[in-house]
């Protein structure tokens, strides 16, 4: 019976009622997509990492990592491949060169990272290929003798077009230095600037002195099914190869380790703050509903309803404001996020500075369950604290005095 009173109760003030429920739901809307806009942006940044640049796991000579020099091979590489390559977690495995170098084209020069890489299994293991477009080239294919893949930002620093024969200079393992022109096949584009500007591929067979001396695998790159499985993968590699560098995504790029703790705090921060400014609305709303029932509330307690029942009464009608507002914010939330975590959100007039900072230009905003169920707790707490004041001033109250009140 008491939560019939309490429902009813709400109802007794519409307009009142109804403003306080559309803050709720508004203040509910507006912080949960800011918030998913946030974790959007974060995931897919961190998603774009690994699947184009990193891979969830790379392994190196502990020595490549301090000196960079090509001397610093992975010695058994193609059993090493074998062997994680039949793991059950494992996606794709790829072996990759990797040599600092120049680019030159016509009188413009530039450092570089060059890739030697097996396309096969690059395509595997990374998502590169797909950034391609249509009149961009195709990926190693079309040119049978020394094909490179260079991005839009390095073409357009060098002036060069698709087709056009670049000169690659790197040193070999014995320290010579060696030249050789390659064919632009491909040119690619990322969401990483800075990644385009350094990194150009080449294949692992075309990186070879004129003696058809092969330069060795600096790293191995392993992309894993799900992201859950990393650490036991990674412990895994590290007992069976305890001579080699393995490292995760999180230890080669620390900041997007710290970029998906901090994005989690953040959401809870954001709806916190908007949480604790809609509590003073409700508990304003609440003492205001006490103070206008004074005699009623007195005439209660005179016929005999307890103070405990009184209190349990004001929790509820708070609670039930509360709810009520939580839940219809809740749902227009689920309702905007499936539209726009489908069709995206474009920002292209902010490209350029998105791209500089490795975001894409296209945004989707992305909320795990996880969250809505403790977005759903910290709405019945926020209730459940805006009622307690409001609810031991009607315990205040005394039946006499409450009776004669106007």
């Amino acid at each position: 019976m008491i939560w019939s009173i309490a429902w009813k109760n709400i109802w007794r003030n519409k307009q009142r009622s109804v403003i306080v429920i559309l803050s709720m739901a508004i203040g509910l809307l507006g912080g949960t997509f800011t918030a998913a806009i946030i974790f959007g942006m974060c995931d897919q940044k961190i998603n774009a990492s690994v699947n184009k640049e990193i891979s969830h796991i790379q392994l190196h000579n502990p020595k490549f990592l301090e000196n960079n020099e090509a001397q610093y091979s992975i010695k058994n590489a193609d059993s090493i491949v074998e062997y994680i390559s039949c793991m059950p977690c494992v996606k794709a495995v790829a072996r990759r060169t990797k040599v600092p170098g120049m680019v030159n084209y016509s009188t413009i020069s530039s450092g570089v990272q060059i890739v030697g890489i097996n396309p096969k299994e690059e395509k595997n293991t990374t998502t590169i290929y797909q950034t391609i477009c249509d009149s961009c080239g195709k990926y190693f294919e079309g040119v049978k003798k020394n094909p490179v893949v260079i991005s839009r930002k390095l073409a357009d620093k060098l002036n060069a077009r698709l087709h056009s024969k670049i000169v690659l200079r790197f040193p070999r393992p014995d320290g010579e230095i060696q030249t050789e022109a390659f064919k632009i096949v491909g040119i690619y584009q990322t969401s990483n600037t800075v990644f385009d500007e350094t990194n150009a591929f080449v294949r692992n067979s075309d990186l070879s002195d004129s003696s058809g001396l092969f330069f060795q695998t600096h790293e191995i790159a392993v992309l894993l099914k799900n992201n859950d499985s990393l650490a036991s993968v990674t412990a895994k590699i590290k007992t069976k190869y305890p001579k080699l560098s393995v490292m995760t995504w999180k230890e080669i790029e620390p900041q997007l380790a710290l970029l998906e703790d901090v994005s989690g705090v953040e959401l809870y921060i954001i709806l916190g703050i908007i949480l604790f400014a809609l509590a003073f609305g409700i508990v304003n709303t609440m003492l205001m509903v006490v103070l206008e029932r004074v005699r009623e509330l007195g005439m209660l307690m005179a016929i005999g309803m307890n103070k405990i029942r009184i209190f349990k009464m004001i929790i509820l009608e708070t609670l039930m404001l509360t709810m009520t507002g939580g839940i219809i914010g809740m749902i227009l939330s689920g309702i905007l996020l499936l539209s726009f975590g489908n069709n995206g959100l474009d920002f292209s007039s902010l490209s350029k500075g998105l791209e500089s900072l490795g975001y894409e230009a296209v945004i989707y905003p992305k909320i795990s369950l996880e969250y809505f169920l403790n977005l759903s707790l910290m709405i019945i707490i926020t209730g459940i604290l805006s009622s307690i004041y409001p609810a031991q001033k009607a315990l205040k109250l005394r039946p006499a005095e409450s009776v004669r009140a106007e």
